[in-house]
């Protein structure tokens, strides 16, 4: 990594639980169909804040197809609910007792093509540029159980990771002066199972920084909310990576070669 900043060109942005489709062979999984319009089958209004941040800042983008009731692209293969029998206290019918052929059958038709195309595109920026920062959005619902999530965004990242941390730390704050109430790892820890969390484990800190936005919902159901907010995410990342205060930290961290 340079003393100079990053570039937008350095971001590769995903959205895993992008859609509440499913394939037609699966049908509705057993539920209600109106369940799959629930946050139990996918993140409402996330892929529209990934799109357009990708768009804006010119980077590669990738959306999951199907809904995580299929199986989870946030979620690690051993995690219990990479196919889940419940989400959020639903149970999903046709999940239950599945056999180990389809266990892996979706695991290589759905969840391992969708991150190898996103490894790849790391690998890549890694190769060309020396640092990638790979920002994955999500959203949240407002209530869950009796819990109220206040909160309009959250920042999801490793504080162990120097670089991690210091961007974290300035989206939240630009994000705050622009009226929005951040917070940093919430509502989930952002070292807990998921994409960017397993990515960690394999590219070092001084090449892979990899950020969780999690977006309220609340905020997102309005088309004039929604404009506003997908604005500012994709402002204040773009002004973190030209702008940032990375060279201070970059001396502490080269890059391979």
């Amino acid at each position: 990594m340079s003393s100079r900043s990053l570039s937008p060109h350095q971001l590769v942005v995903s959205c895993e639980h992008a859609s509440n489709r499913l394939p037609a062979r699966y049908g509705t999984l057993g539920l209600p169909r109106r369940r799959l319009s629930s946050h139990i089958a996918w993140d409402a209004g996330a892929r529209g804040v990934a799109r357009y941040c990708a768009s804006r800042l010119g980077c590669a983008f990738h959306a999951g197809r199907y809904s995580r009731l299929l199986i989870d692209l946030n979620r690690s293969l051993h995690h219990p609910k990479l196919i889940p029998q419940e989400s959020f206290g639903v149970r999903v019918p046709y999940n239950v007792g599945i056999s180990e052929d389809e266990r892996w059958a979706r695991i290589r038709r759905y969840y391992e093509p969708y991150r190898s195309r996103i490894f790849r595109d790391i690998e890549h920026v890694i190769g060309r540029y020396g640092t990638c920062v790979h920002l994955s959005v999500h959203s949240f619902t407002p209530r869950l159980a009796r819990q109220l999530r206040r909160a309009d965004i959250g920042i999801l990242y490793d504080p162990r990771r120097p670089l991690e941390s210091q961007l974290a730390r300035w989206l939240t704050a630009d994000l705050k002066e622009r009226g929005y109430h951040t917070r940093r790892n919430y509502p989930y820890r952002g070292t807990s199972d998921g994409f960017t969390t397993y990515c960690r484990g394999v590219f070092p800190a001084s090449a892979y920084l990899g950020i969780e936005i999690e977006i309220n919902q609340a905020r997102l159901e309005r088309s004039s909310r929604l404009a506003r907010i997908t604005s500012a995410v994709a402002d204040c990342v773009n002004t973190a990576l030209l702008a940032g205060p990375w060279p201070a930290l970059a001396r502490r961290f080269r890059a391979p070669g």
